[in-house]
């Protein structure tokens, strides 16, 4: 029996755990080894914004404005962008593992893809985010003085600051509401595409993203979601569990063209978000 494109099976926990440490560490020390190209990151930023207005749709600097002239909104967005990325994604990845062990190997298969090429893009095609290439940007964190970031020892320097295309924080928050939405048998399970809709408000207006950015980490969970799906209808779990599709732990063929059907649906959203959120900014003054 075949088995699912670009997709290993669960694992014991502590494999897992094991698993996704050795990533994060190789992620920081390939981070450690980059060189810091600060022109050329710029130099990409610049490019990706020529092509925003080229398509109108460099609404960065409208939502920037519009958020740090609320302080308490400024402040809860702030903190949204530096906990819910490292907080909602291990819950609901855990909570896949736990409860949903047929779906568990495809769903995590296509993150650990997905953060696999962002590592590989922010390393040969480093790009700036707007508070660093965009004038008159405020950079909301430091501003607000969250997580220690106007301090040059702070939190800072535990990340890489030239990472900014694809969004890893759009692509991980995609990545959770169509998990959340293929296993949850809720009918209010479809509540969880406002997340990724709230990241992308979010990291847009603090001045960490661009809308391109976003955009291209949506397309690429979308396209690490087909890759890893099944084939054939087959389950991604053991093959003796049934894949019927009135069993919430089953998941066939025509499931997996309807999530990425939903999922890409979001995108096209995301791609316009930038525009919308530049007329309502404006409009609001």
């Amino acid at each position: 029996m075949k088995r699912p494109r670009l997709t290993w099976r669960r694992l014991p926990w502590w494999a897992e755990v094991v698993t996704i440490a050795a990533g994060y560490a190789g992620y920081e020390v390939l981070r450690a080894l980059s060189p810091t190209r600060v022109d050329t990151a710029a130099a990409h930023a610049h490019s990706v914004l020529t092509v925003e207005r080229w398509v109108h749709m460099d609404g960065e600097l409208a939502a920037d404005h519009w958020l740090n002239a609320r302080h308490v909104l400024s402040l809860a967005g702030g903190y949204y962008y530096g906990t819910m990325h490292f907080l909602v994604t291990p819950i609901v990845l855990g909570l896949m593992w736990w409860r949903r062990p047929e779906q568990y190997p495809w769903l995590r298969s296509a993150l650990v893809l997905t953060s696999l090429v962002c590592l590989v893009v922010f390393w040969a095609w480093p790009v700036a985010p707007p508070r660093f290439a965009q004038p008159g940007s405020i950079d909301t964190l430091v501003t607000r003085h969250l997580f220690g970031t106007a301090n040059p020892h702070g939190v800072s320097g535990l990340i890489n600051e030239y990472a900014a295309m694809p969004s890893l924080h759009v692509g991980w928050a995609l990545w959770c509401a169509a998990a959340v939405v293929v296993t949850a048998r809720s009918r209010w399970r479809h509540l969880a595409w406002l997340y990724p809709l709230a990241t992308t408000a979010d990291v847009i207006s603090t001045g960490n993203h661009f809308v391109l950015d976003c955009v291209a980490g949506a397309l690429l969970v979308t396209v690490m979601l087909w890759l890893t799906g099944p084939i054939d209808g087959q389950s991604v779990g053991s093959p003796t569990v049934s894949t019927s599709p009135a069993r919430v732990g089953g998941f066939n063929r025509s499931t997996q063209h309807r999530v990425v059907s939903v999922v890409r649906t979001v995108a096209g959203r995301v791609l316009r978000l930038g525009c919308a959120r530049r007329v309502v900014c404006v409009a609001g003054g």
